[in-house]
């Protein structure tokens, strides 16, 4: 790991370099970032030298024709070139990053490649200023902006996850990402402020200072083998002395899918819906269901390996078969139930309708997509499949209707707005308007030539 650092704490030899490299930075800026780049690159958690370094960097980029330029123009594909060199070392992607940076400060791609090396080192102050610094390039980049705000919240800046979801909802009122997340940020600064304000060290406000360590080691992301298990059996301690806390059920159950148990995480979350307080929870239905879903997926993983390495045996074809639909059913039923018991959570209405879907039941899952509407964060994707469902059944006008809204609501050329869009030209062309069709599979292959089959309407038309 890379522990982030001040400039304060550098050797004091680099110290003095930077002192130097200050008092240039008037008379010779690109001295100076030779300089600042240089010791960044010997202590690259160095975030308050990072960002000095950052700022000389687009100053300079911004008073050039270049810089600018490159603002608007296209991405290049180099950091993914120095990101398959790199593999899977985090600390040699932070070195290309900063190389790509240099050269241009405003590729996007690099900053990005940036934050994700710095997240797998837990470097989470520089993980937040990379998406900070996409912000000040690209202020309405809607993706950036929402990992921007997840990043604030890992780094327990609960206030900044808030103005930065307040931010995506102005550029897209309906966004149910940015609205999950700040709840989960309200939460948090809840939670700050009932317990731990006024505090400057929360280990004081623990008894018992083993308990303390055994909150700080389970709060982390606990990868190895050794750290799980020991976790586990703290937990299953916990349970044995507390039998009625339906919380100590429900870390058992996490670590233990952590673990990669699931039949185990199961158990334990069935455990926990036996006691009296468990029996009206939905928050472990829900958990036991998710599971369960993960347990299926990975059997059908399992049968699709073995499947693989034999061809030609039907046993294991029909071990796949079956394993799918097992599935299939679970998941049906389950919603069925789930839609019955809460009529009101429009989020299981999506869910069962997109299985309805799948199954060609198109009249069944009208009704479901229609009041999913109504879930913020299903809302587009409900629409999407509603026009698709009335395209299927041949009710043209009404897929049409469908399709032009989300190609209306959508502000930015996603998958999800190319989808409509070519929805949208395929309702035309069933409709014998070819026109009109081929005119939106135009924006589609302006936007994107490899999706779907559109590269070859495209080309039947031009050669008609």
């Amino acid at each position: 790991m890379i522990e982030e650092i001040k400039i304060a704490d550098l050797d004091p030899r680099q110290i003095k370099q930077l002192e130097g490299a200050d008092r240039a930075i008037a008379q010779d800026p690109n001295y100076s970032i030779d300089i600042y780049s240089a010791i960044l690159k010997q202590s690259p958690g160095c975030l308050e030298l990072r960002k000095r370094l950052r700022g000389q960097q687009l100053k300079i980029a911004k008073n050039s024709n270049k810089g600018m330029s490159s603002l608007f123009g296209k991405i290049t594909n180099a950091p993914f070139l120095f990101r398959s060199k790199s593999g899977k070392d985090p600390e040699l992607a932070i070195g290309s990053a900063e190389e790509l940076i240099a050269k241009n400060p405003f590729n996007i791609a690099a900053h990005h490649m940036l934050a994700d090396a710095c997240a797998q080192l837990e470097m989470n102050g520089t993980v937040v200023f990379a998406y900070e610094t996409i912000r000040s390039i690209q202020p309405k980049d809607l993706a950036n902006l929402k990992k921007l705000a997840n990043a604030y919240l890992e780094s327990g800046q609960s206030d900044l996850a808030i103005q930065t979801g307040n931010a995506i909802l102005e550029i897209n009122p309906s966004d149910g990402d940015a609205e999950d997340m700040m709840k989960r940020a309200s939460v948090a600064v809840a939670m700050t402020q009932g317990k731990w304000e006024g505090s400057s060290n929360f280990r004081e406000q623990l008894k018992d200072k083993e308990e303390a360590e055994a909150l700080e080691q389970s709060a982390k992301t606990v990868n190895d083998a050794k750290g799980l298990e020991g976790l586990i059996r703290q937990a299953y301690d916990k349970v044995q002395a507390e039998p009625q806390n339906l919380n100590h059920y429900r870390q058992l159950s996490d670590y233990y899918q952590r673990y990669g148990d699931l039949q185990n995480a199961i158990a334990w979350i069935q455990q926990a819906r036996k006691l009296e307080a468990g029996k009206g929870d939905v928050s472990l239905e829900e958990k036991e269901r998710q599971l369960t879903l993960s347990y299926y997926e990975e059997v059908i993983e399992q049968w699709e390996k073995a499947s693989a390495n034999d061809p030609d045996n039907a046993q294991t074809q029909k071990g796949l078969a079956d394993a799918i639909l097992a599935k299939k059913k679970f998941q049906r039923s389950q919603l069925e139930s789930l839609v019955k018991r809460y009529p009101n959570e429009y989020g299981y209405r999506y869910e069962l309708g997109c299985i309805l879907f799948e199954e060609a039941e198109y009249d069944t899952c009208l009704p479901h997509f229609q009041l999913a509407q109504r879930n913020a964060k299903v809302r587009l994707d409900a629409i999407l499949f509603l026009g698709r469902a009335y395209l299927n059944k041949k009710f043209f006008d009404l897929a049409l209707e469908q399709f032009k809204l989300l190609k209306a609501d959508i502000q930015i050329m996603d998958e999800r707005k190319k989808d409509a869009i070519y929805q949208l030209g395929c309702c035309f062309e069933a409709m014998g308007k070819k026109e009109e069709a081929i005119e939106e599979f135009k924006i589609v292959y302006s936007a994107d030539i490899s999706f779907r089959d559109v590269a070859d309407k495209i080309n039947a038309f031009y050669d008609r």
